[in-house]
């Protein structure tokens, strides 16, 4: 046999021993992130070890006699945002935007599940539920908007701004009135970014005020 055919057996019986010894390990420890995974005798520090390595890295510690705290979940994103507004139904819009974007929120309301992504999804259709609360207000009279012309061309004034930013965050924010602190930011926020007499003044104020408020966190809070 020439030496170059020698050595062509060589790399491939060292090939096979490398693969027998890999299907070893697969058998012996591959079931090591399973419940009733194989160890052999004598290797339980392995085991352990194995264990350890293969704890989820987004799994919550819950600690003994601390409150866990959770999010809305894709299930009920909608019908909270709807109840905690008093709308009545929602949009064919809206249900579309919570189709294609339900996707991006957590499904059980883990905190961890808050990406960039699902924040994005939230803001979205917040401002999609948003948008069919005004129209039922203008339809129906104002309960959020108290004293507001949802249809003026003129921001509304500050107190009627820090009055209905009141009456979202006691409805939305599980009953935390929104401090002054956050009453300011959100009423000068509003009066920087619209002109007073720009069209549709009144209605970009309440859609501002209404996504921010309803995209925030302390409305997610469950």
């Amino acid at each position: 046999m020439s030496n170059s055919n020698q050595i062509k057996v060589k790399r491939l019986v060292r090939a096979f021993q490398t693969a027998v010894v890999l299907v070893c390990a697969l058998v012996v420890f591959g079931n090591g992130c399973a419940e009733g995974g194989f160890y052999p005798q004598g290797s339980e520090e392995l085991a352990s070890s194995l264990n350890s390595s293969c704890k989820d890295p987004n799994e919550i510690d819950v600690i003994p006699g601390a409150k866990t705290a959770s999010l809305v979940g894709t299930t009920n994103i909608v019908k909270n945002f709807a109840a905690c507004t008093g709308l009545e139904s929602i949009s064919q819009l809206t249900q579309g935007v919570y189709e294609d974007k339900k996707s991006s929120i957590g499904t059980y309301g883990a905190v961890t599940s808050v990406t960039a992504p699902y924040l994005m999804a939230v803001h979205s259709l917040a401002g999609e539920v948003c948008n069919d609360v005004i129209d039922q207000e203008i339809a129906m009279g104002t309960r959020i908007f108290q004293g507001w012309n949802l249809t003026s061309n003129a921001v509304p004034s500050d107190s009627q701004l820090a009055s209905a930013a009141i009456n979202l965050s006691l409805s939305c924010w599980q009953n935390y009135e929104i401090s002054e602190e956050e009453k300011g930011i959100v009423v000068s926020s509003i009066v920087s970014s619209i002109g007073n007499s720009e069209a549709g003044a009144s209605r970009k104020a309440a859609i501002m005020m209404c996504t921010s408020m309803l995209a925030s966190l302390n409305a997610l809070l469950q």
